[in-house]
């Protein structure tokens, strides 16, 4: 029934079409899939399962397909929600076809359990995506549509994943002092804080050097309980810990690990290093959740992604087209997969044109007023700074390939952010603990 349910569901989201692209590589484009079966839907679930009444404001009114949840209805106090950084659903699925024991680590992880593909958002980035999950909104709504981008507020490209200026060398706090709010820049009520409002404790173990970096400031607003690990060996004994303690109680428990996201990016995918991690990660994390005094019964763990990875073989060097460099008045911001394009006055139409002719097979321009109307940086209303950061074009490479504006050896040889199955597909792990 579970294969059933997963070949259902990537059926579903490979026929979902938000909007028609003109390019001949269009049926490799996969979107999300905003209302039931996308990573924006995980909080209103959470919110859900542990209120159990109708939704109060905004969250709740968005879980998950029924079929994944509806089941638990009543049945649960606790969610452990487990985020594992750039873990694919394609990448998990030929992993456990090559690897046997892998195979069986994650039967024996999802039990009687389901196993299913949901999409990440657009674009399929952790500092767009992880904001989703922790806001229930999409892009649009959050303001976070890219990894780099112009915050007009401060007149420069900014990195929203060390809130610092992308060009040059400064201090973490900087923008801080120009006068960041890290408190009211997404605009939105968070999941901790709706849960807070609603008594209902919510714990976050996180490795320590990300504890208080500005992602997380912006995204774990009404945390009450902050654990930290140092390294991948306590995680686990940290991780069993925090589960012993919030046993039987009604509380909401994130884990967030890192390495497959950052394994991908410097060995490739897919890599011994990437299978040995994925191998290791899941198998600790079954002898946790298998550990005495852990399940309680009226557990729902649930383990996903913020987006999956796709290998980069060929690189796109803008340099190289002087009509397209000419045209940009900063340097790309967004993705290399995803990029964002600030132009000159008048410069659209030239540049959309000049991808057509030179660049058809490598990439697609989309203007991203006509991709908000549609729904591809989500459902929700923009937030008021949305549209002047989306830019004027929004400049989508086809799988395998990166348009950079820099050296290309200094690229990593992995990468996400595009519209490839192999980032916007990500795994849905769901069980009674």
């Amino acid at each position: 029934m579970a294969d059933v349910l997963a070949t259902t569901f990537e059926q579903m989201i490979r026929d979902h079409r938000l909007m028609t692209v003109d390019t001949p590589w269009a049926d490799e484009i996969v979107f999300p899939y905003y209302e039931g079966l996308s990573i924006r839907n995980l909080s209103h679930t959470v919110v859900r399962l542990l209120d159990g009444k109708p939704p109060a404001g905004r969250f709740g009114t968005s879980p998950l397909d029924g079929r994944l949840w509806e089941h638990y209805w009543g049945q649960v106090k606790r969610v452990v929600l487990f985020i594992s950084d750039g873990l694919g659903w394609r990448l998990l699925n030929e992993i456990m076809a090559e690897d046997d024991e892998v195979a069986q680590i994650v039967a024996d992880l999802t039990g009687g359990g389901t196993l299913t593909p949901i999409t990440s958002i657009v674009p399929s980035t952790t500092a767009a995506a992880m904001p989703a999950i922790w806001t229930g909104s999409g892009s649009a709504g959050t303001g976070m549509v890219g990894t780099c981008l112009f915050l007009r507020e401060f007149n420069t490209l900014v990195s929203m994943l060390y809130y610092r200026p992308e060009s040059g060398k400064h201090r973490a706090e900087v923008l801080e002092e120009w006068g960041f709010d890290f408190e009211h820049f997404i605009p939105l009520e968070t999941l901790g804080e709706t849960l807070t409002a609603r008594q209902i404790p919510a714990y976050l173990l996180l490795h320590k050097d990300l504890v208080g970096t500005g992602l997380s400031r912006v995204m774990h607003r009404g945390i009450q309980h902050m654990s930290r690990h140092i390294t991948y060996t306590d995680l686990w004994i940290n991780l069993r810990d925090l589960l012993r303690e919030t046993r039987g109680k009604r509380c909401f428990v994130n884990i967030y690990w890192g390495a497959v996201d950052g394994v991908s990016h410097m060995y490739g995918n897919v890599t011994e290093q990437l299978v040995i991690e994925v191998r290791r990660q899941l198998a600790d994390l079954r002898d946790v959740l298998a550990a005495d005094g852990v399940a309680d019964g009226r557990t729902l763990f649930m383990l996903a992604a913020d987006h999956g990875h796709a290998p980069v073989n060929a690189v796109e060097d803008v340099r190289d087209h002087a009509g397209l460099i000419d045209a940009l008045r900063c340097r790309l911001a967004g993705e290399r997969r995803f990029g964002i394009l600030y132009l000159r006055c008048g410069m659209r139409q030239q540049i959309m044109d000049h991808v057509r002719a030179q660049l058809a097979d490598q990439a697609l321009c989309l203007v991203p007023s006509d991709a908000l109307a549609a729904g591809l940086y989500g459902p929700e209303s923009p937030a008021p700074e949305t549209a002047a950061r989306l830019g004027d074009l929004a400049l989508i490479s086809r799988l395998g390939v990166a348009v950079t504006d820099r050296p290309p050896h200094h690229l990593p040889t992995s990468m996400h952010g595009g519209l490839s199955d192999r980032e916007m597909l990500v795994p849905l792990l769901m069980r009674a603990l």
